[in-house]
């Protein structure tokens, strides 16, 4: 099952390993992090963003939670 966004269709979520469609990488690689940066609102983003870590985190058991948000959260912007 892959996550898409619009414009971020070349870059999609493999799950469950959450790896990106385009390649080897972990998702969301550095393409994906600027398309969904370019394209969605900051704080439409940092709640989808956040949704993804916790879907990720039942599939990436083996993950730390302060990866996690490493991964899927820390690049995003503040919607403040």
């Amino acid at each position: 099952m892959a996550i898409r966004n619009s414009s971020a269709v070349d870059h999609a979520a493999v799950r469950p390993d959450w790896t990106c469609s385009c390649g080897d990488q972990r998702w969301p690689c550095p393409d994906a992090r600027m398309l969904l940066l370019r394209t969605t609102d900051p704080c439409r983003l940092s709640t989808r963003a956040g949704d993804w870590m916790r879907e990720a985190a039942r599939d990436l058991s083996d993950v730390t939670p302060a990866e996690l948000f490493e991964r899927f959260l820390s690049w995003t912007r503040d919607c403040g």
